[in-house]
């Protein structure tokens, strides 16, 4: 019968294992642990090293720790579910692979063959060994918190294996399993094939994200031009016949008739007023933007508040706010079409601090936007084409080292976006 002591190191090791295999999972695939994966984990840890020890060791208990990381992916990120089958697969055999390793080479050091026997307490000091490594290389790696730095860590991981293993097979200081050794340079091969594979596959990805990220860009900028030329093109027209209009003006008030001199110009007013004269960045494409959404916003019955406090001559690149404004503004206005007149209200507020930018955009929600994953999803039907406005204002941000927080609350939904700029000196100065 099986010592408890040794039966309690299975559980607690294949408990770590067991979590740790959650979070590699969970980092690129984009879902969350919540508590309720963490006590998941916890216990089904502990049952699977019981019955792993009991009735199937090893082979089983990596089964069912398959089938449970598995589980998980399907139901945390259902449509990332082949590549979280494949990372899950490449971590149970990188795990297995040093686990061998660790035991193999312990063996090796002191001479002892009770590293390499599966059923001694030798045998689980070297998975002791490897399960610290492991648990210092996570939370290494969750300070980090760059998901390049998991991929970097799984390559080390996969050649020093192949290395090691390779390695392991030329030594002759104890006599190792042949088969066993070769079968692990087979997979220690195998790992690294399906690294160069997902690499590959994450390259197509980005690309893809890249390309419809530029085709949502190029619509939004086609699509604030068409207005702006519109605008420009109707007071072009009112300036251009404007001393005709004077002289009409000025018929009407020789003659007496100031009511028909006042609907006069309040008829000249409508091109003039879609874009107001207030200047609150001195960059007139920016400034355009901000006067033709609010008043898209006015001509829709949405109260507005716009304060302002822009820096000059900064490094921030207009077609970057634009994006930035021109994204946050439509999602605001999107929001607010359809909602009631207790609620219609957006709020635009422009700061800064130090040398830190902060734009702040408010609407009013009657109920909490959708979300999936911990992100916010559009609306719309079409989601291949929409719904990429917020990410679109992410790179723009990233240009600067900005960030973009979104957060929903007594039913208001707040974007704010920090940019750091650095002034730029000018002829002026």
């Amino acid at each position: 019968m099986m010592e408890w002591y040794i039966l309690l190191s299975d559980a607690v090791t294949n408990m770590l294992r067991l979590f740790l295999g959650f979070c590699f999972v969970a980092k690129p695939g984009d879902f969350v642990l919540n508590k309720k994966a963490f006590v998941s984990t916890v216990v089904l840890g502990g049952l699977l090293a019981v019955f792993g020890a009991l009735f199937l060791p090893g082979p089983g208990t990596a089964a069912g720790e398959i089938l449970f990381l598995g589980a998980a992916a399907w139901y945390f990120k259902r449509e990332r579910l082949q590549m979280s089958l494949f990372l899950i697969l490449f971590y149970e055999i990188g795990v297995g692979l040093w686990d061998f390793l660790m035991s193999s080479w312990l063996g090796v050091f002191f001479l002892r063959e009770g590293f390499i026997r599966p059923d001694t307490i030798e045998h689980r000091m070297g998975v002791w060994a490897v399960r610290l490594i492991m648990v210092g290389i996570g939370l290494f790696l969750a300070y980090k918190g760059d998901a390049r730095a998991y991929f970097r860590a799984a390559s080390v991981a996969a050649v020093a294996g192949l290395a090691a293993v390779v390695t392991l097979s030329e030594q002759t200081r104890l006599s190792l399993d042949e088969d066993a050794v070769g079968t692990w340079i087979i997979l220690a091969m195998v790992l690294l094939f399906a690294l160069l594979f997902y690499r590959l596959s994450r390259q197509r990805e980005m690309e893809a994200q890249i390309a419809r990220l530029k085709e949502t860009q190029a619509r939004i900028v086609e699509r604030d031009y068409e207005a702006l030329r519109k605008i420009y093109g109707d007071n072009a027209k009112l300036y251009h016949d404007l001393h005709n209009h004077i002289e009409s003006i000025y018929q009407c008030l020789i003659q007496g008739n100031i009511s028909e001199a006042t609907a006069y110009c309040e008829a000249l007013r409508g091109p003039v007023g879609e874009i107001s004269q207030n200047t609150w960045t001195m960059d007139k494409a920016v400034d355009y933007l901000i006067s033709s959404k609010m008043a898209l916003a006015a001509s829709l019955h949405i109260q507005t508040k716009v304060n302002i406090e822009y820096p000059r001559n900064t490094n921030i690149r207009s077609v970057d706010l634009t994006t930035i404004l021109g994204n946050l503004l439509d999602n605001a206005l999107e929001a607010l079409q359809n909602a009631p007149a207790s609620v219609r209200f957006l709020s635009l507020t422009i700061r800064r601090i130090n040398d830190m930018l902060i734009i702040k955009v408010e609407n009013g929600c009657s109920r909490e936007p959708s979300r999936a994953d911990g992100k916010w999803v559009t609306s719309k039907e079409d989601k291949a084409f929409h719904g990429w406005g917020l990410e679109s204002t992410r790179t723009a941000a990233m240009r600067y080292d900005g960030v973009v927080n979104t957060d929903y609350g007594d039913g208001i939904f707040c974007a704010v976006v920090t940019l750091s700029f650095q002034p730029v000196q000018t002829a002026a100065n």
